[in-house]
């Protein structure tokens, strides 16, 4: 009997979330089904379960933060969170995509500029911009932490990090030919050297600050930008290994 019970229980969540799901996406008029929603309304419900997400991972932390939380706070029923995000994994890739892609968006305009700003200019305030979103770097560190263990999570930050890589690299390619007068292979090896080393920084100005609590800022901002001055000094072509040119 308990089998027979807990069958019809499925069989009716079944049902139920795909009648959501069927409310959500279609309108249903003579003749046939007829798309209903936009894809604005669809951004819109995308934004506001990422919205839940982070308020929730703000308030509990990543680990314990699950989907029926999220769903909770975003108001909205399990199967209408379920036709955007299978799962939390899938969410959160979202949700850092969207947030580091609001940040580097400047990275993006120097393709076509004559003149490329220094590192100096650049990087500092995208730091300042994680730091600032006080739920933020706190959450990127907990993701950083599930990742060691979790499959899941290490694609996610895997993710995030080739782009920010790809879009650093982009930056600093730019920046030595156009700025340092380095000729394009030098300017590439140069790049793909320091890109790395630079994202690895950010990310340990994100643990100090979270680990230490504010008082670290000001000391972690202040060598960040003593060690960016100090690649700004050797951004020459006779900076290279002679080997290396």
């Amino acid at each position: 009997m308990a089998m027979r019970v807990s069958n019809r229980r499925k069989r009716m969540l079944v049902l139920f979330t795909l009648s959501d799901m069927i409310y959500q996406e279609w309108s249903f008029v003579f003749g046939g089904a007829v798309p209903k929603v936009t894809e604005e309304h669809r951004q819109a419900m995308r934004l506001r379960i990422q919205d839940a997400a982070l308020a929730c991972i703000a308030r509990k932390g990543f680990g314990r933060t699950s989907m029926a939380d999220i769903v909770k706070e975003a108001g909205l029923s399990a199967g209408a969170v379920y036709v955007y995000y299978s799962s939390k994994a899938e969410l959160t890739t979202d949700v850092g995509r969207r947030v580091m892609e609001q940040r580097v968006a400047g990275l993006e305009d120097f393709g076509d500029a004559a003149e490329v700003p220094a590192p100096r200019e650049v990087f500092p305030p995208l730091l300042d911009s994680l730091l600032d979103d006080d739920p933020l770097a706190p959450t990127l560190l907990q993701i950083w932490g599930e990742s060691a263990h979790d499959k899941d999570f290490a694609e996610i930050a895997g993710t995030i990090f080739e782009s920010l890589l790809g879009l650093f690299t982009d930056y600093l390619r730019a920046y030595f030919r156009r700025s340092a007068g380095m000729d394009g292979d030098a300017a590439e090896l140069r790049a793909r050297e320091l890109a790395p080393a630079i994202l690895a920084m950010m990310q340990g100005a994100v643990v100090q600050t979270t680990v230490f609590g504010p008082s670290a800022r000001a000391s972690v901002g202040a060598g960040f930008r003593a060690m960016l001055a100090q690649l700004e000094c050797s951004a020459s072509p006779e900076s290279l290994d002679p080997g290396l040119r």
